[in-house]
């Protein structure tokens, strides 16, 4: 990972350190990426982290602490975690680094905080990990997510895992309709540092006048506006049709028509 942070922040800027300490496999900062020890990673495991850790997490915290007038858009607060996630889930998603298996355990995790706040506790949502298919280390290490400084006995948990689905529902929604209302600058906004979706409109006048700088460090996906259109757009029609009016054979059925209609022609 060192020569692509050194590459996309510049040289020494931000290193990747081992923590044999962590629950969670990675943990950004604003200059560090610490790395659980015992961890194995994958080539797909380490496009996830340089997509979701570093050029989310860490570039957003350095854009903040560059804006000349509000440094404090460089820091971290619990106002601005779930857009934090939301862009850095949207981050994977759009740039081919997420598979189906990382896509369900943040599923699984939101499930399992809900579990845990109902009463549940650690042996029965571990259990729940599980019967789910995850191997036992995996089930123990999320399960070790959910009960982050809480009651092991239930009724309590750790909620951030809760906030990477909702956070990306709301990210991606924010930039439709940014595409929509041709605002593309608020895709600029999401970047500039530690925002909430509310602030990158509320912050619009600060940003249009400089007082509010823009990111000095964006990905790649981000940056091209065009290919950003295109996806948001296709997305945005797609949805629109009901899967749920749908199985194989009303499908096959109504590709067969259109095609012995095309051949018609």
């Amino acid at each position: 990972m060192q020569p692509e942070l050194d590459r996309f922040f510049g040289a020494g800027r931000v290193t990747v350190m081992l923590d044999p300490t962590l629950a969670a496999k990675a943990i950004a900062g604003a200059s560090r990426i610490r790395l659980r020890a015992s961890a194995l990673f994958s080539e797909l495991d380490k496009s996830q982290l340089l997509q979701h850790e570093a050029f989310v997490h860490v570039a957003t915290a350095q854009n903040g602490a560059l804006q000349p007038n509000l440094k404090s858009l460089g820091l971290g607060a619990p106002r601005t975690t779930q857009t934090q996630e939301g862009i850095a889930t949207l981050a994977e998603l759009f740039t081919g680094s997420m598979d189906i298996n990382r896509l369900r355990r943040l599923a699984l995790r939101v499930l399992a905080v809900q579990q845990a706040l109902d009463g549940a506790d650690f042996i029965q949502v571990f259990e729940g990990f599980f019967a789910a298919g995850q191997s036992q280390e995996e089930s123990f290490r999320s399960t070790q997510r959910v009960f982050r400084g809480a009651d092991l006995h239930g009724g309590s948990a750790f909620t951030k895992d809760a906030a990477y689905l909702t956070g990306l529902l709301g990210v991606h929604t924010l930039l439709r309709i940014a595409i929509r209302d041709n605002r593309p600058e608020l895709v600029g906004h999401l970047f500039a540092g530690r925002l909430s979706l509310g602030d990158t409109v509320r912050l619009a006048p600060l940003f249009e006048s400089g007082w509010l700088q823009g990111p000095v460090h964006l990905p790649a996906w981000a940056s091209d506006l065009r290919l950003l259109a295109a996806n948001l757009a296709f997305s945005a029609f797609i949805s629109r049709i009901k899967l749920d009016v749908l199985d194989l054979e009303v499908f096959m059925a109504f590709a067969d028509e259109h095609e012995t209609d095309a051949s018609a022609m």
